[in-house]
């Protein structure tokens, strides 16, 4: 009797990549602990939630991305929403005063880059629209929020924003039709 291996031969890039992560991991551990100690025993702004963020970033995004939602879509949103949460501990750790202000042009970025990503491959895409959906959602909420509690004369990013995001809802509803419900029943498990 002959035994067949069916198990694909393990590529060598796949063990470079872990020795990599082997590598990295530690001193991304020491730089976590490290700085908010620093931090503690200096004083002053809390800069180490930055860099803690920053970190996360770096681990998160580039060297151990995800494995479920790997995909074009999922990535891209992940990215701007880590990038305004950076951008928002900045602003209220470090320099306040801009965010309100760069925070929504970024979304409204990631909104359109995403509709793109989302309408230009729709057939296999579609079934990445929750990403999207959430960051619409997040967009909507977030206009609305800033429009009712901030006074400030540059309210018009927050206009953009929630008009981008009723605007992409609006599309992916027309365009997908019984599709759009059809997604949304299989993410939220309605019935």
């Amino acid at each position: 009797m002959k035994v067949e291996i069916i198990y694909p031969p393990v590529e060598k890039r796949r063990f470079q990549r872990r020795r990599l992560l082997d590598i990295v991991r530690w001193p991304m551990i020491g730089a976590a602990l490290i700085c908010p100690a620093v931090n503690l025993a200096v004083g002053g702004k809390a800069w180490s939630l930055v860099v803690l963020m920053a970190l996360y970033m770096l681990w998160s995004l580039v060297l151990c991305p995800d494995l479920v939602e790997y995909n074009r879509i999922s990535q891209f949103i992940k990215l701007v929403v880590c990038s305004c949460l950076l951008m928002g501990l900045i602003d209220v750790f470090l320099a306040p005063g801009w965010a309100m202000t760069v925070v929504p042009i970024v979304c409204f970025g990631g909104l359109a880059a995403a509709g793109i990503l989302l309408f230009t491959d729709l057939e296999r895409q579609k079934q990445n629209m929750q990403p999207l959906l959430l960051m619409i959602f997040i967009g909507l909420a977030g206009s609305a929020a800033g429009l009712a509690f901030w006074q400030g004369e540059n309210r018009w990013a927050l206009i953009v924003l929630g008009a981008c995001a009723a605007g992409l809802l609006a599309v992916c509803i027309v365009v997908l039709g019984r599709d759009f419900v059809r997604e949304l029943k299989k993410r939220f498990h309605t019935q």
